[in-house]
């Protein structure tokens, strides 16, 4: 098991990135949709982006085959002309893909990986082998839509891709919205209502700091018990962020899901825990899931001690910070801000 963390290449303007379906196929069958989050980071970022054999695929053969899945990922790791990775859009069974992963030349050429949803089975395999990756946007889920956004959006993203991030602040946004209008129709970049952001809420403690890692509370459940699910020591400081999906997982389910961590003795190594904004809950279910999760941690397991914070800007609302898993942040009760605290690139 490898705990330090390789830094990864820095992104700069003019340099070539991938653009992979490494995940769902949703590309194929709203192409105006990747292409907007294509022509965003081309825009925006000064990037060129090269679109591999599986992006645009049709699903069915990409599917059956998950090794033409990993081909991609595989080529785009090993071609030194590429600085970075960019997901079009998550999916439900991207861990298929993950034995045929060349872990060898992975870590031979380290480069940023950005995606999150079920794109988190890459970033518990990448984590394993030492590698930085970003809990971030997709091209079709966040990039393309970011002209509907604060400017610092884009701002966030391209300083922990393009430069040294220590140091920055992801301050909360003021307002976020769930979920898109029907892509088979309109402008791709539209997004639903905007609804004004409320506090974070300290659910215990009032500050917290270590080594981030994030993802898909059910896409991290798929992974626990196989090869690429990180071993007990890897969790020692670790700020665990989770996050839930559009399925908008019960209350009960997410208590279930975190009782696991409980088991596996997770809870008591963490340096904190931390989850996003609860896409589709109400009030009243937000309220229950909170009660839950502080339950778990304190009644369950008896971690009193455990910094845990709910409603951050991070998951499946946007828009979402960027999480450089990895590298060491921290979060004080002072202002709804998390502070990167280095940097994952060289």
């Amino acid at each position: 098991m490898v705990f330090r963390y390789q830094k990864v290449r820095r992104v700069r303007r003019g340099d070539r990135v991938a653009v992979l379906s490494p995940s769902g196929f949703s590309a194929s069958r709203f192409p105006a949709v990747a292409e907007k989050g294509i022509e965003a980071i081309r825009e925006s970022f000064g990037l060129v982006p090269v679109t591999f054999p599986g992006t645009f695929a049709p699903p069915e053969e990409y599917y059956r085959d998950p090794l033409l899945r990993a081909r991609d990922l595989n080529e785009a790791y090993a071609d030194d002309s590429i600085s970075a990775i960019f997901a079009t859009i998550g999916g439900d069974e991207s861990i298929r893909v993950l034995p045929h992963l060349d872990a060898e030349t992975i870590a031979d050429h380290p480069k940023a990986f950005i995606g999150f949803s079920d794109n988190s089975t890459y970033h518990c395999f990448l984590s394993k082998i030492g590698i930085h990756s970003v809990h971030g946007s997709t091209l079709m889920a966040g990039f393309a839509q970011s002209s509907s956004f604060p400017r610092e959006f884009l701002q966030y993203h391209e300083k922990v891709l393009f430069g040294d991030c220590s140091g920055l602040e992801l301050n909360a946004f003021p307002w976020y919205s769930e979920g898109y209008p029907d892509w088979s129709e309109g402008d791709p970049a539209r997004i639903n209502e905007m609804k004004r952001s409320v506090p974070w809420r300290w659910l215990q403690g009032s500050y917290m700091s270590g080594r981030i890692f994030a993802g898909c509370i059910e896409v991290l459940d798929w992974v626990r018990g196989t090869p690429y699910w990180p071993g007990p020591e890897f969790w020692d400081g670790v700020l665990l962020f989770l996050e839930t999906s559009e399925e908008v997982p019960s209350p009960l389910a997410v208590e279930r899901f975190l009782r696991l961590y409980g088991i596996q003795g997770i809870l008591g190594r963490i340096g904190g825990l931390a989850f996003g904004k609860f896409r589709g809950y109400s009030d009243a279910m937000r309220e229950e899931v909170e009660g839950r999760i502080l339950r778990v941690v304190t009644e369950e397991f008896g971690v009193d001690g455990l910094p845990v914070l709910s409603g951050v800007d991070f998951g499946h609302t946007d828009p979402r910070f960027p999480l450089p898993i990895g590298i060491n942040a921290e979060i004080g009760d002072s202002k709804d801000s998390l502070r990167l605290l280095d940097s994952m690139t060289k």
